[in-house]
């Protein structure tokens, strides 16, 4: 037994084993895996409130049009708003020339998602807002609906509608 006593205690080599050190590194390890799973989770939760809100934002503009013309804009193939003709690209001003209803549309700011869509029926007294949750466990992530938004087909799970109206299984209007 290496050491010598002072005193009546003990005091020997104080140093960690290797085992020791690796049973530290490995809780280490398995605590930051935890962190950084959860701080995803999180930062996901986060960008699915702000597409929410912004389609909330979007669709109180569209109920303000509604309210002044007795019908909802135009949507064009590519899901965009039209007024006069003309699409409104998402991330600009939503105008009727005298009017502002929403000084920038939000777009889709997460790369490779699908963009924000809108579409209306035929007679543009219903819409539906549509949009890709990354959090795709959420509860009101229904089921993914598959609709031609922008020339190509996208998957969305999460829409605002009007109040009149709800999406069936395949996305369309009821």
């Amino acid at each position: 037994m290496k050491g010598k006593y002072i005193g009546s205690r003990f005091c020997g080599n104080r140093g960690f084993t290797l085992v020791e050190l690796l049973i530290v590194v490995a809780i280490m390890m398995i605590l930051v895996t935890i962190t950084v799973s959860q701080f995803q989770t999180a930062k996901k939760k986060a960008n699915d409130v702000a597409r929410k809100s912004d389609l909330n934002g979007v669709a109180k503009a569209l109920q303000m049009y509604f309210t002044d013309y007795g019908i909802f804009p135009a949507a064009n193939p590519a899901g965009k708003i039209m007024i006069g003709g003309a699409a409104i690209d998402w991330g600009s001003e939503f105008n009727d020339g005298g009017y502002v209803y929403m000084k920038i549309l939000p777009r889709e700011n997460k790369i490779g998602a699908p963009p924000y869509c809108y579409k209306t029926d035929t007679y543009k007294k219903k819409y539906a807002l549509l949009a890709m949750l990354e959090n795709t466990v959420d509860k009101e992530c229904l089921n993914p609906v598959t609709y031609d938004c922008g020339g190509s087909t996208n998957s969305y799970c999460f829409a605002y509608v009007s109040p009149n109206t709800s999406l069936d299984a395949d996305g369309n209007l009821q």
